[in-house]
């Protein structure tokens, strides 16, 4: 099985990101709205706001050490003191699709930050809805509500969810013998040391 990685993004992450970024803007819109003038996907604008650094988290995903994707994390304002974030943008390269490495991702975001989620995707974009009504399946505590949005002339499906903090695991008979008998071991190896 696949390595799959997802860590904050450090600054030499930057570059990599950058240019995943312009495959992710291709996939999405490339074929409709075309380059910038200077031949890059996605205007200034929309730079300047995914590389904010307030209330905004970047990831990295690699897969076997090598780059896969990445995911930005946006937080909202608090409801009710739950703490509330939206899937920003999320994407993982063609490479990768089908094989789980969206969903372990997706998953493991989920888990880091639990509480109420906002997710939307493009109407258009058909591959996204189906993979994104699967996960917030499994991951939604109670009912995922869904509500067309339009901005523009774009149009989005957006989910309103909530995710549980991981539970802690359970920690069987055996394991807890074997957590004993290996401090015990390091006692007697430290003690053999000190004499």
């Amino acid at each position: 099985m696949a390595r799959v990685t997802l860590r904050p993004l450090r600054p030499r992450d930057v570059p990599i990101v950058r240019r995943l970024v312009q495959l992710y803007i291709y996939d999405l819109v490339g074929q409709r709205w075309g380059v910038e003038a200077d031949g890059t996907y996605g205007s200034a604008r929309w730079h300047r706001r995914f590389w904010r650094r307030d209330d905004r988290h970047h990831f990295i995903v690699r897969v076997n050490g090598r780059p896969a994707g990445f995911a930005l994390v946006r937080e909202l304002p608090a409801v009710d003191t739950v703490p509330s974030r939206e899937m920003a943008e999320f994407f993982v390269l063609r490479t990768y699709r089908r094989s789980g490495v969206g969903t372990r991702v997706a998953r493991a975001l989920f888990r880091r930050f639990p509480g109420r989620w906002e997710l939307s995707v493009l109407t258009w974009n058909v591959i996204a809805r189906p993979f994104w009504r699967r996960v917030i399946r499994r991951v939604a505590v109670g009912l995922a509500v869904t509500r067309a949005r339009r901005q523009g002339d774009l149009t989005s499906l957006v989910w309103h969810f909530r995710t549980a903090a991981p539970r802690a695991r359970r920690v069987s008979a055996g394991d807890r013998r074997k957590r004993s008998g290996d401090r015990r071991s390091r006692s007697a190896a430290a003690a053999r040391s000190s004499a």
